[in-house]
């Protein structure tokens, strides 16, 4: 008897997205993010732009919402005060979007950046909460693209290696590749 339960809700979870999606897949996604932005950074300066690379694993369930979780890492050489040193930052985002008027509509995310910059001076940490709407282009049943628009709120941090106070915002665009995971 227990088989026929078990059963009964796999056939039960498959049904419900052959019906919301037109056929069935599982709703897991994979996928990387390319962020580019302007605004104040964490070198301080304003208009610059900020690009960082983040592959991802998330769920997706059309016309409802989607969830998403994802890290980069990087590595950059800094100049400070006459001597070299590499930086390396590394930072785990989530973000969590609904889509309330229905499939093929745009939606509304929010997200959480937790960065992280490590050198042999000092290490800097700090948060980035994000608020944005974006869109999904099905370029067929196993992929799609995804553009956004976000405001990003950088938390205030106290940047060690540069000996300043930091916090700002800055628009963001997010262009995402992702493809279904069967």
């Amino acid at each position: 008897m227990k088989k026929n339960v078990t059963l009964n809700v796999i056939l039960s979870f498959f049904c419900f997205f052959a019906l919301n999606s037109g056929y069935a897949q599982l709703p897991f996604v994979l996928g990387a993010v390319l962020e580019t932005g302007s605004g104040l950074i964490e070198s301080d300066n304003y208009g610059s732009g900020i690009v960082r690379i983040t592959p991802f694993a998330g769920i997706w369930i059309e016309g409802i919402g989607f969830a998403r979780i994802g890290i980069s890492t990087g590595n950059r050489d800094i100049d400070s005060t006459g001597f070299s040193e590499e930086l390396k930052r590394f930072d785990i985002s989530a973000q969590v979007g609904f889509s309330a008027i229905g499939p093929q509509r745009p939606y509304i995310a929010g997200s959480y950046v937790r960065s992280k910059a490590y050198s042999p001076s000092s290490d800097i940490e700090w948060n980035e909460w994000g608020l944005g709407i974006g869109h999904r282009f099905s370029l067929s049943p196993l992929a799609a693209i995804v553009i956004e628009a976000e405001h990003r709120w950088i938390m205030k941090h106290y940047d060690r290696i540069q000996r300043l106070n930091i916090s700002g915002r800055r628009l963001q665009m997010n262009f995402w590749l992702m493809a279904h995971v069967f």
